[in-house]
Order: C-alpha cells, then structure tokens, then sequence
C-alpha cells in the first residue's frame, strides 16, 4: 500500500469516526435505537419466558415440589438441557 492509499483510508476512517460521533451525540439516535433493539429483541424474550414444560416434567417437577424438592429437580433440568 502506498503513502497516498494510506492517508485516503485515514481520512475516509477519520470521517467515518466523526459522522459516528455526530449521531451518536444526539437524544433522538438513543432513543430509536433502543426502540429498534427492543422490537428485535422482545420477541426472543417473551418466547423464552413462555416457554412451558411437557405435560411429563411437569407431573414430575409437582411431585419433586411435594417432597420439597422442586428447586433441586428444576436445576438438574436446567444442566441438562444446557447440556444438549
């Protein structure tokens, strides 16, 4: 790469650096971008948490909850499907 390459990636890097900061300063940027980040992402959180176990686990875990065991056989659940 020559001397002039070099200096015209530095400048187009350094504008590019710049247009960043410019946007990035502003109130309006944050606040549609978080509402852009939430739209993608809640969809992948509400389907997370709405999750529900097999009519079979659950019989399992309420018979582990009347032993007083629910916590224990819902981390053991967990490992395992970490695990997979």
């Amino acid at each position: 790469m020559s001397w002039q390459e070099g200096v015209a990636v530095t400048v187009v890097l350094l504008g590019l650096g710049a247009g960043a900061f410019l946007v990035a300063q502003r109130p309006s940027f944050w606040i549609e971008f978080g509402v852009r980040l939430g739209k993608a992402l809640l969809p992948l959180a509400w389907r997370y948490v709405s999750r529900r176990m097999s009519p079979e686990e659950e019989a399992a875990w309420r018979q582990a909850e009347r032993r007083g065991q629910g916590d224990e056989w819902l981390k053991k659940r967990w490992r395992q499907r970490s695990e997979r």
